[in-house]
């Protein structure tokens, strides 16, 4: 079993905001549907489901549904979507450092990397912000990536990216 964690920070609009819960995504992989149908440069050219962990920074998908999740729909930018991939890194240590920690790391990550691609700090944004972060049991399947995810105010669906939005 694969597991894989959903940072769900909707409202996350301070740092007293920051103990909102996480939702384990879950699933059995021995059956993997696979990566998205992508173009030569990487781009998804239809929508299409894929394997949570084939994520790529650029990708938007769909929100993932339920607690338990082996697959999400990839679905190019330039059609309604609920999340883009706006920034990810691998976590460098030998042994996984805690679910804490990898939060920390993730939250720390995230919202730098956010006012980046925004243009504002993500305090001042109207914009909402997730990630995917390693658990124990991905950690040793070799899962070491740090994934944030960018979506619309109060999680309305956008089109196109939201990079440079600057709202």
């Amino acid at each position: 079993m694969r597991t894989r964690m959903l940072h769900l920070s909707k409202t996350l609009r301070a740092a007293a905001a920051l103990a909102v819960a996480s939702v384990a995504l879950a699933g059995c992989s021995l059956i993997s549907s696979g990566d998205a149908k992508r173009d030569d440069s990487g781009k998804p050219t239809e929508s299409s489901v894929a394997d949570a962990f084939k994520v790529k920074v650029g990708d938007c998908i769909a929100e993932p549904s339920g607690t338990e999740v082996k697959d999400v729909s990839i679905i190019p930018c330039e059609q309604s979507h609920d999340l883009e991939a706006y920034a990810a890194k691998n976590i460098v240590a030998d042994a996984y450092p805690g679910e804490t920690e990898v939060a920390t790391q993730s939250e720390e990550f995230c919202g730098t990397e956010f006012a980046t691609f925004v243009g504002v700090p993500f305090d001042e944004s109207t914009l909402e912000l997730t990630y995917f972060y390693p658990t124990t049991e991905t950690w040793k399947a070799s899962d070491r990536e740090i994934v944030c995810l960018i979506g619309g105010a109060s999680g309305t669906p956008t089109t196109g990216t939201l990079k440079g939005a600057a709202k």
